[in-house]
Protein backbone atom coordinates (compact mmCIF):
# COMPACT_ATOMS: atom_id res chain seq x y z
CA UNK A 1 0.00 0.00 0.00
CA UNK A 2 1.30 2.82 -0.69
CA UNK A 3 0.24 6.69 1.77
CA UNK A 4 1.00 10.32 1.15
CA UNK A 5 2.34 12.00 4.06
CA UNK A 6 2.77 15.94 3.61
CA UNK A 7 5.54 17.77 6.11
CA UNK A 8 7.85 19.58 6.96
CA UNK A 9 11.75 19.59 6.63
CA UNK A 10 11.62 18.58 10.69
CA UNK A 11 9.20 15.94 9.72
CA UNK A 12 6.05 17.75 11.59
CA UNK A 13 2.59 17.21 9.74
CA UNK A 14 1.11 20.23 8.37
CA UNK A 15 -1.74 21.49 6.48
CA UNK A 16 -0.95 20.65 2.89
CA UNK A 17 0.17 24.34 1.88
CA UNK A 18 2.42 24.40 4.60
CA UNK A 19 4.69 21.28 3.81
CA UNK A 20 7.87 21.16 1.88
CA UNK A 21 7.43 17.81 1.34
CA UNK A 22 5.46 15.38 0.20
CA UNK A 23 6.73 12.11 1.02
CA UNK A 24 4.95 8.41 0.11
CA UNK A 25 5.55 5.46 2.15
CA UNK A 26 5.26 1.90 0.27
CA UNK A 27 4.08 -0.23 3.46
CA UNK A 28 4.84 -3.58 1.03
CA UNK A 29 8.13 -2.54 0.14
CA UNK A 30 9.10 -0.75 3.09
CA UNK A 31 10.30 2.25 1.49
CA UNK A 32 9.78 6.18 0.74
CA UNK A 33 9.93 8.49 -1.83
CA UNK A 34 9.93 12.34 -1.27
CA UNK A 35 8.97 14.81 -3.82
CA UNK A 36 8.84 18.94 -3.42
CA UNK A 37 5.80 20.17 -2.88
CA UNK A 38 4.74 22.61 -5.70
CA UNK A 39 1.97 24.46 -3.32
CA UNK A 40 4.58 24.63 -0.62
CA UNK A 41 3.83 28.48 0.79
CA UNK A 42 1.32 29.50 -2.33
CA UNK A 43 -0.69 31.91 -1.05
CA UNK A 44 -3.85 31.18 -3.03
CA UNK A 45 -4.91 27.25 -3.90
CA UNK A 46 -1.80 25.69 -2.26
CA UNK A 47 -3.55 23.13 -0.71
CA UNK A 48 -5.22 22.06 -3.78
CA UNK A 49 -1.90 22.47 -5.44
CA UNK A 50 -0.74 20.20 -3.01
CA UNK A 51 -3.62 17.62 -3.64
CA UNK A 52 -2.67 17.43 -7.61
CA UNK A 53 0.62 17.10 -7.21
CA UNK A 54 -0.55 13.89 -4.55
CA UNK A 55 -3.54 12.45 -7.10
CA UNK A 56 -0.84 12.82 -9.55
CA UNK A 57 1.62 10.11 -7.40
CA UNK A 58 -1.22 7.83 -7.22
CA UNK A 59 -1.26 6.99 -3.76
CA UNK A 60 -3.75 4.31 -2.38
CA UNK A 61 -4.34 6.71 0.92
CA UNK A 62 -3.11 10.04 2.10
CA UNK A 63 -2.92 11.04 5.83
CA UNK A 64 -4.94 13.49 7.49
CA UNK A 65 -5.09 15.26 10.42
CA UNK A 66 -7.32 18.86 12.07
CA UNK A 67 -7.08 21.38 10.11
CA UNK A 68 -5.18 19.57 7.61
CA UNK A 69 -7.10 20.58 4.17
CA UNK A 70 -9.18 22.97 2.78
CA UNK A 71 -12.63 22.28 0.94
CA UNK A 72 -11.21 22.67 -2.36
CA UNK A 73 -8.67 19.99 -1.73
CA UNK A 74 -11.39 17.99 -0.03
CA UNK A 75 -13.54 17.84 -2.97
CA UNK A 76 -10.53 17.19 -5.82
CA UNK A 77 -9.69 13.72 -3.30
CA UNK A 78 -13.09 12.44 -1.86
CA UNK A 79 -13.95 9.67 -4.05
CA UNK A 80 -10.41 9.08 -5.58
CA UNK A 81 -8.58 8.57 -2.36
CA UNK A 82 -8.53 7.04 0.91
CA UNK A 83 -7.78 8.62 4.12
CA UNK A 84 -5.92 7.56 7.37
CA UNK A 85 -6.96 9.88 9.96
CA UNK A 86 -4.13 9.89 12.37
CA UNK A 87 -3.22 12.38 16.06
CA UNK A 88 0.01 12.05 16.03
CA UNK A 89 2.06 15.40 14.50
CA UNK A 90 5.05 13.73 13.25
CA UNK A 91 6.05 11.52 10.43
CA UNK A 92 8.11 9.43 12.96
CA UNK A 93 5.37 8.38 15.12
CA UNK A 94 3.59 7.68 12.60
CA UNK A 95 5.73 5.47 10.36
CA UNK A 96 4.98 2.24 12.48
CA UNK A 97 1.65 2.50 12.81
CA UNK A 98 1.23 2.93 8.84
CA UNK A 99 1.54 -1.06 8.18
CA UNK A 100 -2.14 -1.05 9.88
CA UNK A 101 -3.40 1.45 8.44
CA UNK A 102 -5.76 -0.68 6.41
CA UNK A 103 -7.67 -0.77 9.47
CA UNK A 104 -8.26 2.67 9.76
CA UNK A 105 -8.78 4.01 6.41
CA UNK A 106 -12.04 5.67 5.23
CA UNK A 107 -13.70 7.08 1.97
CA UNK A 108 -15.13 10.07 4.18
CA UNK A 109 -13.49 12.46 6.39
CA UNK A 110 -15.12 14.79 9.22
CA UNK A 111 -15.25 18.33 8.91
CA UNK A 112 -12.44 19.31 11.11
CA UNK A 113 -9.96 18.28 8.76
CA UNK A 114 -11.19 20.62 5.83
CA UNK A 115 -12.92 23.04 7.68
CA UNK A 116 -11.32 26.92 7.14
CA UNK A 117 -10.24 28.27 10.19
CA UNK A 118 -10.09 32.11 9.94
Amino acid sequence: MKIAVVHSKENNLVPLDLGELISIVDTSEKKISQYENPGFERTHGGKEITMAAILRLQPDAVVVKEGMMCPGSYRMSVGRIKYAHYEEDNLDDILPKLDKAEEILTDDIGPDVYREVE
